[in-house]
């Protein structure tokens, strides 16, 4: 093998550094890399998917890269997957479970050797495509009672129920929800799971049920937050919002501010969501930090466990959350 005699190696170490880089020394994988570069070799991947009976290919599906949580998750993937030689091929569903549909009829074709799902909500016959497959499959961001194999996430109900907690505790007792569509929670469920879980912890504590009001593009932040401001306009008597995710709780700041409210004492704001732009707005955005890469490079684990033989001692890996406050809200006085 040319790279071999030009790095000065054996063909079994090319093989090692091309297909699990991870188990080899830096120095040896340096060498045959530069190798593999003054050569312009290209490995042949379809003639080791047949020696191997593995196409070394793990698909995974997300609603969208526009939100960085969502890049983080891949990201954590990606960086999993390449310590052990494999390849990622995306998909973006669009928060469509039709279009999840068919991303995973034709990803199907690239024979991968497992596939990553964000959510439980999925069609019947993406769960029958799944399970002919006969694959290790994941379904992150969410831990359901019933997932079709592995699951990394965590409890999109406690949440909600959290945040909503926290802003009570805050001493927060006239609450509005800026919210995303009801047919966005119909296909998105995990978004559907966090407001039951706010409505869920405003009932527990005895004080009115939030006023609603939905956005159009939970991912447009000037859109968003000209929304969210009408509505505090038009409920003078709101103490603070909650809001579904940091998009709009960023864009709900910066349009108020622009107004001249004072965040937060006229108004305070959070959201659900940790992206860098939450912890960059002046005030900062209290809200829910989820671990996205955590969650990205834990799926991947366990497909590469499965595939190694590894049958995980937990299946179902709750991740956690954790409320992040900052000065967008603070403690009211008694």
């Amino acid at each position: 093998m040319a790279v071999a005699k030009y790095a000065g190696v054996s063909a079994m170490t090319v093989s090692r550094v091309l297909n699990q880089p991870g188990k080899v020394a830096e120095a040896t994988r340096k060498k045959v890399q530069a190798a593999v570069d003054a050569l312009g070799y290209v490995p042949n991947l379809a003639a080791n998917t047949l020696r191997r009976e593995r196409s070394g290919v793990i698909v995974a599906l997300v609603p969208t890269l526009e939100n960085s949580v969502f890049s983080d998750t891949v990201q954590g993937i990606s960086n999993a997957l390449e310590q052990e030689g494999c390849q990622l091929l995306l998909g973006c569903s669009s928060y469509s479970p039709e279009r999840e549909e068919k991303l995973v009829r034709a990803l199907l074709g690239h024979r991968p050797d497992g596939i990553i799902l964000t959510g439980t909500l999925h069609t019947a016959e993406t769960h029958k495509l799944l399970e002919s497959a006969r694959i290790p499959v994941v379904e992150m961001w969410d831990i359901a009672a019933d997932h079709i194999d592995m699951a990394v996430g965590f409890d999109n109900f406690a949440a909600g129920h959290d945040i909503a907690s926290h802003m009570i505790s805050c001493g927060y007792e006239s609450l509005g929800y800026v919210a995303t569509s009801p047919e966005h929670e119909i296909h998105e469920n995990r978004a559907a799971k966090r407001s039951k879980g706010i409505y869920a912890a405003v009932a527990e504590a005895g004080i009115g049920m939030p006023a609603r009001q939905n956005v159009r593009n939970p991912l447009d932040i000037a859109d968003s937050g000209v929304i969210a401001a009408d509505f505090v306009v038009a409920n003078p008597g709101l103490d603070a919002i909650i809001c579904a995710n940091e998009i709009i709780g960023v864009g709900a700041i910066a349009e108020l501010q622009n107004r001249g409210w004072q965040i937060p004492d006229q108004i305070a704001v959070c959201g659900i969501g940790d992206a860098n732009i939450a912890a960059l707005v002046t005030p900062g955005l209290t809200t829910v930090q989820f671990y996205g890469q955590d969650i990205g490079k834990r799926a991947a684990e366990l497909i590469l466990d499965r595939l190694n033989g590894q049958q995980a001692a937990d299946g179902k890996q709750d991740v956690g959350f954790r409320i992040v406050s900052r000065a967008s809200t603070a403690e009211k006085p008694s």
